[in-house]
């Protein structure tokens, strides 16, 4: 009930389009309820008198004319209705996948390292979606048809009480079938529900690392898992077909034949009897009447199935609005010089599994620190800290003397950088992909950092310069110039603090002399962190940090490191003779 609360409580952003969406709603139910009495008017008034008196056509075109004005209020109210009702319904599920989305960008990067993506895309695109019927279909015609139901029965209580009472057993009968009912399409629609985000996170996955499936031939091993989600899928949805069938024609169906044929009994015998006196007026009303009330049952079971699906997804969309967001502080780091320290920092992904453990060291002005280490020492766990996309779980970290957790995320990561091993490029152009949307960024602007790593191999090729389109990810550029392109993207921003993680691993030797230039250039009075395997390109840092299981085993310089005889030194002559050979 408190999920169905919810929902109900987004109408209150539309409730002007609800609230006349409804009013319409039973303006059109009262209008067509009205209308079989007019026929019955045409019977008893017009048609029966005939055979004897000859013709009413004065009384017959009244009685016409207003049974047409019902039918033209029924269509149009229907019609406004329906309108209104889906304006509201758009509405609000626009701006509930505005407030999920924006949920979702709040929500801490922990959240995301279980999450598939495709289950995050589930529920702000398929599950919002299955909200907007609710709202269209399931809210306005449950009400609809549960207008026409009282409308009905106060309508045969007037025409004859006794079976008008009789024909109100249905509805305990009714309340008993939907609880049943209820009761196993709750678990169908949940595990249908849960089989669609599975399904759309095994196609986002593989859609991903199609590359790596194909270069493996495991195109049949995934295709086979993709199935056997999709059987699932199918088995559930038939269970549920045939669960909705049975309550919405077949058990439904069996109740009007009954009810008609008691009906017909009832007044045929009553009839012959002498019993009723009745007009074949009256008759038709209430086989029309009787007939009719079969129809918003039927409906309300029917759409129950809908009603039970939208409150599966909306338990679902509001779960993710639940989840726990990144709490941020009102403080800003206005401007940095881009000294850093790690303070005795411990952290750990998982409860007390320390990934890191007792970091300490100072990262000056104008520094450039190199982070080295075998895969799994912690290197890429301290930049995570370093731009809060985790927080430590022991010591601190501040830049220019002020603690990162002291000031909003968004703020510190204005004085950031990032270039990571694998550059990510959105859909656009080499413009935008530099920029980012950030519109103090000119083209020329653009063109200088492009220019500063050596990136005229990116603009070279190009027949639009800064406007050439790039595709998803960049897939028609080559490693080297999409990282070309996002190192440009860090620098056009100016950052105090730059890291390259790992941002010469996918450059020839020819663009990583020019990006080392560049760099030359652009770290003056910048604090740079290179996260490097390659340990020549780090010969020339102020300090190399080397790292063993999330410990600092070794700090110094090239040479220093070097002498020292340790892991660095071992881990040159690796290299270096890899390199030779």
């Amino acid at each position: 009930m408190r999920t169905l609360g919810k929902m109900l409580g987004y109408t209150k952003q539309k409730k002007g389009a609800f609230l006349f969406g409804l009013i319409l709603l039973l303006a059109a139910v009262g209008a067509d309820l009205m209308r079989p009495l007019y026929i019955q008017q045409v019977i008893d008034r017009v048609l029966t008198p005939a055979l004897e008196a000859g013709l009413n056509t004065s009384l017959l075109v009244r009685l016409l004319a207003v049974y047409m004005g019902l039918s033209l209020v029924t269509a149009a109210s229907r019609y406004f209705s329906f309108l209104l009702l889906t304006v509201g319904a758009n509405t609000i599920v626009r701006n509930m996948r505005n407030d999920l989305y924006a949920r979702v960008q709040k929500m801490p990067i922990r959240y995301f390292d279980n999450m598939p993506a495709g289950k995050v895309v589930s529920r702000i695109t398929n599950d919002t979606e299955q909200l907007r019927i609710f709202y269209v279909i399931v809210f306005g015609q449950v009400l609809t048809n549960v207008a026409y139901l009282v409308g009905i029965y106060v309508a045969l209580l007037r025409l004859h009480l006794p079976f008008g009472l009789t024909a109100l057993l249905l509805v305990p009968l009714f309340i008993v079938w939907a609880i049943i009912y209820q009761k196993y399409a709750k678990v169908y629609t949940s595990k249908i529900r849960s089989l669609i985000s599975d399904i759309n996170a095994k196609l986002n996955e593989a859609i991903q690392g199609m590359p790596i499936i194909q270069s493996f031939q495991q195109e049949q091993k995934i295709s086979d898992e993709f199935d056997e989600s999709n059987d699932e899928w199918f088995r559930y949805s038939q269970k549920f077909m045939m669960l909705d069938a049975i309550a919405s024609w077949s058990f439904i169906g069996s109740l009007r034949n009954l009810s008609l044929l008691l009906l017909v009994l009832y007044f045929g015998i009553g009839t012959i009897e002498g019993t009723l006196g009745i007009t074949v007026g009256f008759l038709y009303v209430f086989v029309e009447y009787t007939s009719r009330l079969f129809d918003p049952i039927q409906g309300i079971v029917s759409q129950w199935a809908y009603l039970q699906q939208a409150l599966t997804s909306a338990g679902r969309v509001f779960d993710m609005m639940g989840m726990p967001v990144e709490k941020e502080v009102d403080n800003e780091l206005m401007s940095s010089d881009g000294e850093v320290v790690f303070d005795h920092v411990w952290f750990a992904y998982n409860n007390e599994e320390y990934v890191l453990k007792d970091i300490s060291f100072t990262a000056k002005k104008g520094e450039t620190v190199a982070l080295v280490g075998h895969t799994g020492s912690g290197k890429s766990s301290i930049m995570n800290l370093l731009f809060r996309f985790y927080d430590p779980s022991k010591g601190t970290i501040t830049v220019d003397g002020v603690s990162t957790t002291s000031v909003s995320r968004k703020s510190l990561r204005k004085h950031i950088g990032i270039v990571l091993q694998d550059p990510y490029l959105f859909k656009g152009t080499i413009a935008s992909n530099v920029r980012l949307g950030e519109g103090d960024i000119s083209d020329e602007q653009v063109t200088s950092a492009l220019e500063a790593v050596g990136g005229s191999s990116v603009l070279g090729n190009s027949t639009k310069g800064l406007e050439e389109p790039v595709v998803d990810k960049g897939a028609t550029l080559s490693s080297g110039q999409r990282q070309l392109v996002s190192f440009a993207r860090a620098l056009a921003f100016d950052p105090s603090v730059l890291i390259l993680d790992e941002a010469t691993s996918n450059i020839d030797t020819e663009t990583e002399e020019m990006i080392q230039h560049a760099m030359d250039v652009v770290k003056q009075g910048r604090t740079t962190f290179i996260i490097a395997h390659r340990l020549s390109t780090i010969q020339n840092a102020d300090k190399i940090l080397v790292l063993d299981q999330g410990r600092i085993v070794e700090r110094g310089t090239h040479d220093e490191l070097l002498s020292q005889n340790g892991q660095y030194a071992q881990m040159y002559r690796m290299q270096a003779a890899k390199s030779v050979s």
